[in-house]
């Protein structure tokens, strides 16, 4: 395969990106395949980020993460994506309610044509400085959103608060690092279970945030993925949450429940208060990996790699690290972590590593690299699912960089080779619309 210059490439590319940027500025947009629920990003934002690339980014980014949060709550809680729901997303450089600081906040209303519309406020400072992640904060968010959806809004209101914030939570993968930031802080194990939320039922403290989100990991590790999948599809269509514990945990009550959690929620403060080796953060790393907990693993990664590891052991969590801030749609920071260490097939998979390396140099920009390290990753590598990704993106490069007639082989080789692939559909797309 042949590649062309890049000097009008490089112009292309950025007008692409301007009109991607503006495109999700003005989006009012019918998600594809089965989503055909409507984002709309309110525009109207003014403050301080409102010329930062940061903000810039997280627009570009939105209408995927969007897409992204109803699979992910699929996957944690069992709730199908809604064929309709109406959200719009809202910016602030300061989100408080009621005198207390938030990262993020959801306010749905319904109109006077009965419309429910969902309001996801997202406080950019937080995004934008690292301290949330754009996915954490709209899954958990869209969590909420989702599930008022489907019960109606007074119904969802009515239900205790460890439901609500204990699945919003969980969904989004912000147990775990909301758990570290308690251990770090400092608590009172004798306080833990007491009263602590406003007279709305909202939470005040990160104490009750943990303890709401430890009390569904409870029900999960107690009784399975399944059991708590069928508890919430079951709850939102009932609403008496007396009757769905008792028939998808075995008869047990919100007392019981309670007694048995609180024993649950301080032994795992305890254990999260004592020190960790590497070895055993490595070993929570790939744990969470494996789960698809990919903000726990991160965490979990981060404080594996600031120990001791052995050669073998930081290219694992290296590797496994790259692979989170991937998710993350942190390209920059997954190619750092790469360039760190030359793979050993004993560690890591080389044909993986080649792909994730020209993933990321892709996504920053840096074409000609990519398409190198798509061509090396599809020709040294056996692993199906490699193959087609790194065809797949091939094509696109080569569509963005005017060659066509190339792009329409590559496409041809790939229909020979993976005739069931489900690129197939997306490469036919992207030649169609170039």
């Amino acid at each position: 395969m042949r590649l062309p210059g890049e000097s009008q490439q490089m112009i292309d590319r950025k007008r692409r990106l301007k009109a991607g940027i503006l495109a999700a500025v003005v989006l009012l947009m019918l998600l594809p395949v089965k989503l055909l629920a409507v984002l709309h990003i309110d525009t109207s934002y003014s403050g301080k980020f409102r010329n930062h690339p940061g903000f810039a980014k997280i627009l570009a980014d939105l209408p995927f993460v969007y897409q992204e949060s109803f699979q992910k709550i699929e996957k944690s809680l069992g709730i199908p994506p809604r064929e309709q729901m109406y959200v719009v997303i809202m910016f602030s450089d300061h989100l408080t309610y009621k005198g207390f600081r938030l990262r993020g906040k959801r306010q749905s209303i319904r109109t006077a044509n009965r419309t429910v519309v969902h309001y996801i406020h997202l406080d950019l400072d937080f995004l934008i400085n690292g301290q949330a992640t754009l996915f954490e904060e709209m899954t958990h968010e869209m969590t909420h959103a989702v599930m008022a959806d489907v019960m109606g809004l007074k119904e969802y209101d009515s239900l205790p608060m460890w439901v609500k914030e204990g699945t919003a939570v969980h969904a989004a993968d912000q147990g775990l690092a909301r758990i570290k930031a308690l251990t770090r802080r400092g608590f009172d194990i004798n306080a833990i279970g007491g009263e602590d939320e406003n007279i709305d039922g909202n939470p005040i403290s990160l104490e009750k945030y943990v303890e709401n989100y430890l009390k569904i990991r409870f029900l999960l590790k107690s009784f399975g993925s399944s059991a708590l999948h069928r508890f919430v599809k079951r709850l939102m269509k009932s609403n008496d949450l007396h009757q769905e514990l008792a028939v998808c945990f075995n008869g047990l009550t919100e007392e019981v429940m309670n007694q048995y959690a609180q024993d649950f929620i301080k032994k795992t403060l305890v254990e999260n208060s004592r020190p960790v080796t590497s070895q055993e953060n490595l070993q929570r790393g790939i744990r969470f990996f494996d789960e698809g907990e990919f903000l726990s693993a991160r965490l979990a990664l981060i404080d594996a790699l600031y120990g001791r590891l052995s050669d073998s052991e930081f290219q694992k969590a290296a590797y496994l690290l790259a692979e989170c801030y991937i998710q993350e749609r942190n390209p920059q920071g997954a190619l750092q972590l790469l360039q760190q260490f030359k793979p050993d097939p004993r560690n890591v998979p080389v044909d993986r590593y080649e792909f994730l390396s020209a993933y990321s140099e892709y996504a920053m920009g840096l074409v000609t690299k990519a398409y190198f390290g798509f061509k090396k990753a599809f020709e040294t590598s056996n692993n199906k699912a490699v193959q087609e990704g790194a065809l797949y993106y091939i094509i696109r490069i080569l569509m963005e960089l005017g060659n066509k007639p190339e792009a329409d082989r590559v496409l041809a080789m790939m229909k020979q080779q993976f005739p069931k692939s489900t690129y197939l559909n997306l490469a036919h797309r992207i030649i169609a619309t170039r």
